[in-house]
This record gives C-alpha cells, structure tokens and sequence, in this order.
C-alpha cells in the first residue's frame, strides 16, 4: 500500500535527518533545557502529523472519507475517561515489580523555597489537578497532535482494511502503527533503559490498544474522538511511572506489563460485543 511506504519512508527520514543533525529524543539530563524541550515539542508533533498529512493526501486521491465531525455522544465520554482508568488501574498493578514512591514523588526537583510558599491543601489535591491538567491537555493540544497520527491509523487505514473486519484489520493497524514508533522507542521514548526489547513491547502495546481506538472510531463517529483518547493517554500515563519505582520499564506502568494485562482484560470485554 502507497500510503504506508511514503508514511514510514518519511516519518523515519525525517528522524534520522534529525538525529544526524545531533537532536536526540531522550536527551542527557545536562542536555535538558527550555530550548531542548521546546525543540522536541516541535519534532514531536511534526513526527506525528506525517502519517496525517499523507492520509489527507491519499484519502483525497482515491476519495476514501476520513470523518472529522464536530458531534459528541456518550463514546466521546468513554474515549476521554478510559485513559484516565487505564492510568490509575495500573498503578496497583505495577507494585509487585516496583516498590510505592507515594505522591512526594510529584514534586520533586521543586526547589524547598517554592515549595514553601504553596498551601498546605495544594499537595493533598496535586494528583487531582495533575488528572484534571492531563484531561484538558487531552481534549486540547494534544488532541491536535494525536489527530496527525489518527487520520493515517484509524482513519485512510481502516477505511482500506475496513471489509476484512474488526479484528483482523485492528491485528494489522496496530503492528504497522507499533512499527512506526521503532526509531523513537529505539532513541529511550517510552523504555529508556531497554530500547530494543521496547521496540517489540511497543508493538504489542499498539496491538492490544487498537481495538480500543478503533470501537471509539466506530461509536464515537469520527477520528476526533479517537484523537481524544490518544492525546489524553500521551497526557495522563507518565504518572503511571511517577508515583512507583522506575525497577524495570516494561514491567510497571500503562505501556509496561499492567497496562498490556489491562488491555487484553478490555478485548476480552470487546469481543463479546464486536
């Protein structure tokens, strides 16, 4: 398929043209800076809008609808909470790999004199407001950002794969989607400290989250909804790793072993109803 050639032959072009250029995803902690971060910010989105802007242009070439519609129902509900219960629901999960850190853990690196001034109540509601915070990057900046990769996913793909049904185009989407990820996870984005063994726990992490987008895409009726629920779990899972020890990356968090047991517990779920 034309489309997947020029979104992968792209998206890891442009990655490499960016690493040549000495960036790196998962910089050195002396190399950390408002500069770095805004720069990473920026490829970030790029890396994720290739797949959107090939879709646009293939969908508009062969006629395949990519719905956008602006019209939330019930789904649109599930689409923004689900991360937020797939992020809390592996914390528990995550504990006979990786001892408590507890809620200290979120502000660290906060100098004592600005922790000094904050009241008292503020740590007490700092989860929920991180929560409430993850929720309306969700449905704001990161939805933009997820869209990209939701036109290419979810959208021109499944329309082309759509008459092999449900779950063996859900199999397809999500490996070629995993695949994608193959130069970021390899640079420490998601698994730092096992690159190559994430690259495959990318894939099945894709593979069991699909499903899940694909329900969304089909309930929901339109990509704006699964872009929804992509961008608030890019917002919402870091505190997944956050509030536990870091012992082993593909044991504890949302894209570790609770978070692919969580999944595989919802397709179970899903199969019965799809």
């Amino acid at each position: 398929m034309s489309a997947l050639y020029w979104t992968f032959g792209l998206s890891w072009g442009v990655y490499l043209l960016f690493y040549l250029l000495g960036g790196r995803w998962n910089p050195a902690p002396e190399e950390a800076n408002p500069e770095t971060a805004l720069l990473l910010t920026a490829f970030g989105f790029l890396y994720m809008w290739i797949p959107g802007l090939v879709a646009l242009y293939f969908a508009r070439k062969e006629g395949v609808r990519l719905p956008l519609a602006l019209r939330p129902n019930r789904f649109w509900l599930f689409a923004w909470l689900f991360p937020v219960a797939l992020t809390l629901l592996s914390l528990p999960l995550s504990l006979p790999f990786a001892p408590w850190r507890g809620f200290p853990a979120l502000y660290e690196g906060i100098p004592p004199e600005d922790l000094a001034l904050l009241p008292q109540g503020f740590f007490r509601l700092l989860p929920l407001i991180l929560l409430l915070t993850g929720l309306l990057a969700g449905a704001t900046v990161n939805l933009v950002a997820a869209l990209g990769e939701e036109l290419m996913w979810r959208g021109y793909l499944w329309e082309r794969l759509r008459d092999r049904g449900f779950w063996p185009a859900s199999l397809e989407i999500g490996f070629y989607w995993g695949l994608w990820h193959a130069p970021l996870v390899l640079s420490g984005h998601n698994y730092p400290h096992e690159p190559l063994l994430g690259v495959p726990m990318m894939v099945l992490f894709t593979l069991l989250l699909t499903p899940a987008l694909l329900y969304v895409r089909e309930k929901g009726g339109s990509l704006l909804a699964t872009a929804l629920l992509h961008g608030t779990l890019n917002a919402v899972a870091g505190l997944s790793l956050l509030l536990v020890e870091r012992t082993h990356d593909l044991l504890i968090g949302v894209v570790g072993l609770p978070g692919l047991f969580l999944l595989a517990l919802f397709n179970l779920w899903l199969r019965r109803r799809v």
